[in-house]
């Protein structure tokens, strides 16, 4: 599939980057602020890389869209939701949530059709048909937060899509964890993303070898699917209470914390009885799986972690996107590169 080559294209170009940007000593709970810093000190050698990656799977004749400059409404954004997202509240940890489940529509298995193939397009946001499904319908309050302030700027050409990517990557941002790389430009669609594209926290479909087929499908390894899943590390259960789970009980023991404490609790069952982990983490992080080994290297590294989350998050947000879609996106990335209070 052409879209998929893009995604390798990106990993590729990723690797080398955060293999010269990150530091693999950092332990795991001092990573967090060092891979920040790390990251933003490159920061200025962004564009340039893009520009070749642009240039190597484009061809020279094509001039690189990622160069252009980040319209100044996506740093007043970036202001706005830091206010409300500071100390990693629970805005914060909710627009993470949001946009996984936004871009987590995109299955090869669907259907194609126009933006994303049910992709990060923004119809968790405008559609009412979508948001109100099991999977999402906890996130009703956060949706009409969410187009409360995206109504304050959509007027200034901000796409809905983008503004659930982008106030993900804000909220991963103000809970300590790395810088995403965060590309502008998507289409918007009100059209509800298909069903079933997403795993089940408990019950049938919650399972190692039905999620790891889920998120192959959508071109997600299984180590990628692992780091992804180390979110959980600031989340609160929303919707598990039939299945024994308190509301807002938290994933790991340090749910404002962004480290990867959360994948050695989970693999060896040993949070406190204020968390609670959910039936799908605990099923993925059996040991001697390809899921459960990528688990213990995780939480072993921090480093190892932050960098495999960093690729996976961005590889996520493009799920479903044509090549010259990509091509065309515009990298905002330099307005998460702000002090962490």
């Amino acid at each position: 599939m052409k879209s998929l080559s893009v995604f390798r294209a990106f990993s590729l170009f990723l690797a080398c980057t955060h293999a010269f940007f990150y530091n693999a000593s950092l332990d795991t709970r001092s990573m967090a602020l060092g891979t920040l810093n790390t990251v933003v000190m490159g920061k200025t050698a962004v564009a340039n890389p893009f520009y070749l990656l642009r240039r190597a799977f484009f061809g020279h004749e094509k001039r690189s869209a990622l160069q252009s400059t980040c319209p100044q409404v996506w740093y007043d954004i970036a202001a706005d939701f830091r206010r409300e997202f500071n100390g990693c509240s629970r805005y914060a940890s909710t627009a993470i949530r949001f946009s996984f489940h936004d871009a987590g529509g995109y299955s090869s298995k669907n259907s194609p059709y126009p933006p994303a193939n049910g992709g990060a397009d923004g119809s968790l946001l405008l559609s009412d048909v979508e948001i109100a499904r099991e999977d999402h319908n906890p996130m009703q309050g956060f949706r009409e937060y969410m187009l409360s302030k995206w109504n304050d700027y959509k007027d200034q050409g901000v796409g809905a899509a983008d503004f659930v990517q982008a106030a993900g990557n804000m909220g991963i941002r103000s809970c300590l964890g790395p810088v995403i790389t965060t590309m502008i430009g998507r289409e918007d669609s009100s059209e509800a993303a298909p069903e079933g594209t997403l795993p089940k926290a408990f019950g049938q479909g919650s399972d190692q070898a039905t999620i790891v087929q889920l998120f192959a499908d959508k071109g997600i390894s299984a180590r990628e699917l692992a780091a992804l899943m180390g979110a959980h590390t600031v989340s609160r259960s929303f919707a598990q209470q039939k299945s024994g789970v308190k509301y807002a009980s938290p994933q790991d023991d340090t749910p404002q914390v962004w480290d990867n404490g959360y994948y050695s609790q989970t693999q060896h069952r040993n949070t406190s009885s204020a968390a609670a982990s959910f039936a799908s983490d605990v099923n993925l992080a059996v040991p001697g799986t390809n899921v459960g080994e990528s688990y213990t290297e995780f939480g072993n590294s921090g480093a190892s972690w932050a960098k495999a989350f960093s690729e996976a998050m961005l590889k996520l947000s493009l799920l479903g996107l044509s090549e010259d879609k990509v091509a065309s996106l515009v990298d905002c990335t330099d307005i998460l590169h702000w002090d962490v209070e």
